[in-house]
């Protein structure tokens, strides 16, 4: 059983597209742009934060449209997230069972906060970190060693796990050499990567729900 797991936010704990989506159809209809699937086709980095991918969508702009969106989003759009599917039982499971708990997420902190205690507000973590929070975001793994700055415990595969649905997070854990958990089906991951990473030598786990993972931890404590 980990000692603690380290977990996504966007669409690994709460259904956030579609606010995501919204918010930025906003805006970029503000500015006169493409509408988001052509401009995040063209011009989003997935090595880098939503905020960090402003310059290449507003150009010396980014700055206030980037504001822009935050007051769009707390005003219209975060009320409109839900929890994925059985991840309140999972994180209770979590609680109950001393597995501590951190979120670390790309995400702008002050909308990740007030998602949280929307969709969560029974839950106790540890520490939720958004982006900035440190020297850099993930893939780097700098997110882990922030979260886990105070524990006394080796922070490795056995006793650390980083759930997540994009490879961002699958790749954060490996540059962190702790456990990478893979939820869902890697939509978003390249042909062939996701079967790589279950066949190598530190193998991903890919689980299809929380629940399948409640499983995996209680016959593996």
């Amino acid at each position: 059983m980990p000692k603690a797991i380290l977990l996504d936010w966007d669409d690994t704990l709460a259904h956030t597209r579609s606010s995501v989506v919204e918010a930025m159809e906003y805006i970029l209809k503000k500015y006169n742009k493409e509408p988001w699937d052509i401009t995040k086709a063209k011009y989003r980095d997935t090595k880098k934060s939503l905020k960090e991918n402003f310059p290449n969508f507003f150009g010396k702009d980014a700055n206030r449209a980037y504001s822009e969106y935050l007051k769009y989003y707390i005003e219209y759009a975060y009320n409109k997230v839900t929890p994925m599917e059985n991840a309140t039982d999972f994180l209770k499971f979590c609680n109950k069972n001393k597995i501590d708990l951190y979120i670390i997420s790309n995400k702008e902190k002050s909308l990740l906060l007030k998602e949280v205690e929307f969709c969560f507000p029974n839950i106790s973590f540890r520490k939720i970190l958004g982006n900035g929070d440190a020297p850099l975001n993930k893939p780097n793994p700098d997110p882990v060693f922030v979260a886990l700055n105070d524990v006394t415990y080796k922070i490795n595969r056995n006793n650390v796990w980083l759930i997540g649905d994009t490879k961002q997070d699958t790749e954060c854990a490996y540059n962190a050499e702790i456990q990478p958990i893979l939820l869902g089906k890697g939509k978003f991951m390249e042909d062939g990567y996701v079967k790589d990473k279950i066949n190598s030598a530190f193998p991903l786990l890919v689980f299809e729900g929380f629940n399948d993972i409640i499983d995996y931890i209680q016959v593996n404590k």
